[in-house]
């Protein structure tokens, strides 16, 4: 796209797409890490409140700050948002909806601000550079998504009454499309990940 384009047409666009998405987060309960070129990285779970009500990043060695069960699922109902967000906004080459691709994977980071010029707060670990591997390994329109966080999904699916969560207006799993067993890719440093594929409804 950079070739046909001029860097502001690029710039434009890019904003446009990442306002639409930033209204979103507090709606979905995730934080937004960072943007590098025209990748877009948040994070669930990240946040709990102490005893002073105060906001703090999630300790799993503090006995108070439990993992949030649902952090999955937030993750997940923010990455379907994305995708309807994004077809409402068209490439600047053809006119055509954006359509971009997600990828998840859940598990242990650390967070720090590294450096003393231009401190900026950072996630840095395996978790990270397997949810990078889902999103280059998935398909514009979908989210792809690791078995791990598969089965957190499901497992918050068991344990949510679905009649609770849609007055919370949230939807539970897979709702308005479906899931794809992709029997397997290979990921550098990891060998064969089973991974699976969600695609909205046509």
């Amino acid at each position: 796209m950079c070739k046909e384009l001029q860097p502001f047409q690029v710039m434009r666009m890019l904003n446009d797409l990442f306002s639409r998405w930033d209204t979103l987060l507090g709606t979905y309960g995730v934080h937004k890490v960072e943007t590098i070129g025209d990748c877009y990285f948040v994070a669930g779970g990240l946040f709990c409140y102490d005893a002073d009500g105060m906001v703090v990043v999630r300790d799993r060695c503090s006995g108070n700050r439990q993992p949030d069960p649902h952090h999955a699922r937030r993750v997940f109902e923010f990455a379907k948002a994305m995708l309807v967000e994004a077809s409402a906004v068209p490439l600047p080459t053809n006119g055509e909806p954006v359509q971009v691709r997600v990828g998840i994977h859940s598990g242990p980071v650390v967070s720090g601000v590294v450096g003393t010029r231009m401190p900026r707060f950072c996630l840095f670990g395996d978790t990270v550079n397997t949810a990078s591997r889902m999103e280059s390994t998935g398909v514009p329109g979908g989210i792809h998504i690791s078995d791990t966080t598969r089965q957190l999904l499901m497992a918050d699916e068991e344990a949510e009454d679905c009649a609770a969560a849609a007055a919370a207006a949230v939807d539970v799993g897979g709702g308005m499309g479906c899931w794809t067993a992709t029997g397997g890719i290979q990921v550098k440093g990891k060998g064969l990940m089973q991974t699976w594929l969600w695609s909205p409804a046509s």
